[in-house]
């Protein structure tokens, strides 16, 4: 797999983890005759069966078989266990106002230690943070679940079958055949949520990685101790930034998370080399996980930077405006997203500075 895809949809992985959750089935359908018959309503009562829940004769055989295959430690590919992520602190020169910016990780390996106590210093003095989206609170509103889940539907009227080949389509519906079942109704989902779920299963196939990162650590410190949680982010954004996929673009991240699936050890070997530039600070995630990446096919080139785009620079300034808005309000706030919107001279840090505000990294 592609570094950048790995570097991007980890970065993005708040959300997916989210998604990963939604796909627990809540029927046990297995018919597919009376699937062109199914409504995008009763689409959203069931999405595609949760790995976690597939088994096999040997899994129930041997008590510690993981459900989701070979699998790779994620500790054989990290040296650095003290965690100092990338910090900012960002001063209006007109108020004085300053907020703190974040470069977050959404997964964790199990031994990481805890976080810096200049960034605990931090949190403990301000009195909000700002993520990009509060998905803790979406965990527990059935209302915003369901929007979550109808966001990855198609709305015209075709289905995944209509956006990508036939050979694509097959060893899709089979990997996940494999993993629990597939019904035809889940044919209405779009490209977008099949890339995510299967990078979240990818993400199962990882020991001693933990899924709920510095986004859901500290939203969870917050709601405990009191402290306002804003979302940077509405949640059709986040929607749209994991749906942000040409059908060509699409095509070619699917083979390529297909063909990973029996390559765990390159892929947790990349996974440990993001942890390890985000462990140590770095500011420039994407350029350092892109400088040997290899070439995408060149009639690729005009989707993936559309790609790149929606998921990263329209967004970070949206999220720049968002971190504007709480400095001219005077909010003493932890500002935390993805460290990969910190990147290159689109980065939320240098958009800022850009505006005019002082911004001295830290950390």
């Amino acid at each position: 797999m592609k570094k950048m895809n790995i570097a991007a949809f980890i970065m993005a992985l708040a959300m997916s983890v989210t998604a990963t959750s939604c796909a627990k089935s809540n029927t046990n359908d297995n018919s597919s005759d009376t699937s062109k018959e199914t409504t995008t309503e009763s689409a959203t009562e069931t999405t595609v069966a949760d790995p976690t829940e597939a088994t096999t004769e040997d899994a129930s055989e041997d008590a510690t078989a993981n459900p989701y295959g070979t699998t790779a430690d994620i500790e054989s590919y990290i040296k650095t266990t003290d965690i100092n992520p990338p910090l900012w602190k960002v001063t209006d020169p007109e108020s004085g106002n300053t907020i703190y910016l974040l470069g977050t990780m959404h997964v964790l390996p199990e031994k990481a230690s805890d976080y810096s106590e200049q960034l605990m210093d931090i949190y403990k003095n301000c009195d909000s943070i700002a993520v990009e989206y509060d998905t803790v609170a979406l965990m527990d509103d059935a209302s915003a679940m369901l929007e979550f889940q109808q966001g990855f539907l198609y709305t015209d009227g075709t289905t995944i079958k209509d956006h990508i080949s036939e050979e694509t389509y097959k060893q899709l519906t089979d990997y996940f055949e494999s993993m629990g079942g597939y019904s035809a109704m889940y044919d209405q989902f779009n490209t977008g949520f099949f890339i995510n779920q299967l990078n979240s299963v990818m993400l199962l196939k990882l020991e001693n990685l933990k899924t709920e990162g510095t986004d859901t650590y500290f939203m969870n410190l917050a709601k405990d101790d009191n402290k306002e949680v804003i979302s940077i982010e509405t949640l059709d954004t986040q929607i749209k930034a994991l749906s942000a996929y040409s059908d060509d673009y699409a095509e070619y991240t699917l083979k390529e998370s297909l063909d990973s699936m029996n390559d765990i050890d390159e892929y947790a070997e990349e996974i440990g080399e993001l942890y390890e530039l985000w462990a140590n600070g770095s500011g420039e995630i994407l350029f350092d996980m892109t400088e040997d990446i290899d070439d995408l096919p060149e009639d690729l080139t005009d989707d993936y930077e559309d790609y790149k785009k929606l998921l990263l620079d329209d967004r970070n300034k949206g999220m720049a405006d968002k971190a504007e808005e709480l400095l001219k309000e005077g909010k003493n706030c932890l500002f935390m997203v993805g460290a990969l919107h910190y990147s290159e001279d689109v980065g939320v840090d240098n958009l800022l500075e850009a505006k005019g505000y002082t911004v001295e990294k830290i950390a």
